[in-house]
């Protein structure tokens, strides 16, 4: 047996998972001494986001350095990444731990979703080390959730769809930004407009969408119309009644309307019918990113990544789950953990 290596995917996140155990700092990395789950010690060493990044189309083919329409499209027989130039010194840290002979085995410990599988994964795959990995699988940073995920490891085998789906959907972005992106600023530089237009798969759809409700917004008229609302008094009670008529209460004639209420003024009401219901009322679902993005650009107008830093700061300090999931039924029992960071118990 051998040390591990567990590779994170950010600075502050591999200081965190280190926190529960003795420690030395080196450059770069985290010495981990030895101790009843890592028996002969560990290293602790990161990413920076994504250390790798897809290369640039000139490297697939010189002549694709030119913008011009008769390049494209644009499209690798095979997909590569690169080392991104301002983490290659980071990257040579992580590689010269993967290297050492006393490391015998890997736990990759990237976020627990599509990206964070991605990023380390391509890590792996760029320094050629192949050594057995086990996959650290935890939705909070709290101390006791840390060495349950490490006594509980996953075989990497679990996870590994999900690099499938990250790297698919980075080489969709590549496709459609760099080709489009092109034909849309090759195109319109015809038309006197010389610029770069940045297009992409989530971008630009998402662009037409704002620029379609924009119109919308512009084009609408607004149609004046009228209710008739009459205050009935019933067994000492009084309520306010809405008239209709075929489940439509508004009246876009305002005699029409005039002549409903003079109609029914101070004449007398029946009941025609009593509904009694019970209704039971589940409490709402946790948050995920997006619906808790837009709670508080509602309430407090702030952006999505403001949001999001906000989470990413808390979540390092153990005090909420894992920002960017998904789900929101599973992991329930984290509640009591971030209880006990917060010093009350349940909720």
């Amino acid at each position: 047996m051998g040390s591990v290596l567990i590779i994170a995917e950010k600075p502050d996140q591999g200081r965190t998972l280190a926190s529960p155990f003795k420690t030395k700092k080196q450059q770069g990395y985290i010495e981990i001494l030895p101790n009843d789950i890592f028996v002969d010690g560990a290293y602790v060493t990161w990413a920076i986001g994504h250390l790798c990044q897809l290369k640039s189309p000139e490297k697939y083919h010189e002549e694709w350095k030119k913008w011009s329409l008769d390049t494209l499209p644009m499209i690798p027989e095979r997909f590569q990444y690169e080392i991104s130039p301002s983490k290659y010194k980071q990257f040579q840290i992580v590689k010269k731990l993967l290297e050492r002979q006393e490391v015998t085995d890997i736990i990759h410990a990237g976020d627990a979703g599509r990206e964070g599988e991605l990023i380390i994964r391509n890590i792996l795959l760029l320094t050629g080390v192949k050594k057995p990995m086990k996959r650290l699988w935890i939705s909070s940073l709290t101390k006791k959730a840390i060495e349950e995920g490490f006594r509980h490891l996953l075989e990497e085998s679990k996870t590994r769809h999900l690099f499938y789906e990250a790297y698919t959907r980075a080489c969709a972005d590549w496709v459609v930004g760099m080709n489009a992106s092109r034909v849309y600023s090759i195109l319109l530089k015809q038309k006197g407009m010389s610029d770069v237009f940045s297009a992409g798969r989530v971008q630009t759809p998402t662009l037409a969408l704002i620029v379609k409700r924009e119109k919308e917004i512009e084009s609408f008229q607004s149609e004046p119309f009228w209710e008739v609302i009459a205050t009935f008094h019933l067994e000492g009670k009084t309520y306010e009644g809405k008239w209709q008529q075929n489940n439509e209460s508004r009246i876009k004639d305002e005699q029409l309307a005039k002549k409903i209420a003079a109609f029914c003024e101070k004449k007398p009401s029946e009941v025609k019918g009593v509904v009694t219901e019970r209704k039971e009322f589940q409490p709402p679902m946790l948050f995920n990113l997006s619906s808790l993005q837009a709670t508080a650009n509602k309430r407090f107008k702030f952006s999505p990544k403001k949001t999001l830093d906000v989470l990413q700061n808390l979540y390092q300090k153990g005090i909420v789950s894992y920002p960017r999931t998904l789900y929101t039924k599973k992991d329930m029992d984290i509640i009591d953990r971030i209880g006990e960071k917060l010093n009350y118990n349940g909720l």
